[in-house]
């Protein structure tokens, strides 16, 4: 009983000390490299590394109980082995709580609430070295947690950010950036997409070569309308062959082309599109005017 509690007075210890470097160290470093912002100054690159090296150190040397609670951490080696991984660990999840709390996903009240909470993930990662599977489970689910949503929350945010941007050159509500699902055959020309001041176009590039040409287009309606789906046909030089259907909503010309010199569109497909156009996410919107990366 004696031993039992005394392995539980190291437990707890372990756990608090790790918590406490990362409360105490961590802010201050963060406050020396990156000021108020998310951008690290390169010139406060030094100052980042010596911070970093100060918690790794607190940790190796600070926390005594380690060599109790963990085995390999009985060597000098083992301990700073340990303590580079703790500091790590702990540090992606703390980067995905960051920019989970600048997206306002997040709200941990004042400085020394925000303090406090810095040393969280670094206890979670240093839990995964505590014998026993129930523990490292915990432990693991809760810091691929952190990350997880840190991550998801801080992309969303950055999307809505973009489309703010984006929406500002367009009197086009957001509900009206109209998008159908690609027509069998194809896929989003990603990046070769448009939008202007009065209008939304995405294109779509065939699987095959030689299939038809065919892009989707919403703009401001300013005729009277109609209903149903209008349909015209050109034959242009070279053997080519260009459709043109369109269908009015709510205001909006909703229209898709398709140009080709072998292969037909189907008439079938492209007026599915008219039909089950709705409004797009930011994903698919960023997807078809942003280029892909290289």
């Amino acid at each position: 009983m004696k031993a039992t509690g005394k392995r539980w007075t190291h437990l707890a210890l372990y756990l608090g000390l790790v918590w406490a470097a990362g409360a105490l160290v961590v802010p201050r470093t963060y406050r020396i490299g990156f000021g108020h912002g998310l951008g690290l100054d390169v010139d406060r690159l030094p100052a980042v590394a010596i911070g970093a090296a100060a918690m790794v150190s607190v940790l190796a040397v600070g926390v005594a109980p380690v060599g109790h609670v963990v085995r390999p951490c009985r060597t000098a080696g083992g301990r700073l082995g340990w303590a580079m991984t703790v500091f790590l660990g702990g540090t992606v999840g703390l980067a995905a709580g960051i920019g989970a709390w600048r997206s306002g996903a997040l709200h941990v009240g004042g400085p020394a609430q925000r303090a406090a909470l810095c040393g969280v993930p670094y206890a979670l990662v240093a839990a995964l070295f505590i014998a026993g599977v129930t523990v490292r489970l915990i432990s693991g689910v809760a810091v691929l947690g952190v990350v997880a949503y840190g991550t998801a929350v801080t992309h969303k945010s950055q999307q809505e950010r973009e489309m703010r941007g984006l929406m500002s050159g367009t009197s086009l509500a957001r509900q009206e950036l109209l998008l159908p699902d690609a027509p069998a055959g194809y896929r989003v020309d990603e990046g070769n997409g448009n939008l202007t001041v009065d209008g939304f176009r995405v294109h779509y590039l065939p699987y095959v070569p030689s299939a038809a040409d065919v892009a989707f287009m919403v703009t401001r309606d300013s005729g009277r309308g109609g209903d149903g789906i209008t349909e015209m046909t050109r034959h242009l030089g070279g053997g080519g062959v260009e459709m043109v259907l369109s269908a009015h909503r709510d205001g909006m010309l909703l229209t898709v082309t398709a140009y080709g010199t072998s292969g037909p569109a189907d008439r079938d497909e492209l007026r599915r599109m008219l039909r089950t156009a709705r409004p797009a996410s930011d994903a698919e919107v960023l997807r078809a005017l942003r280029r892909p990366a290289a």
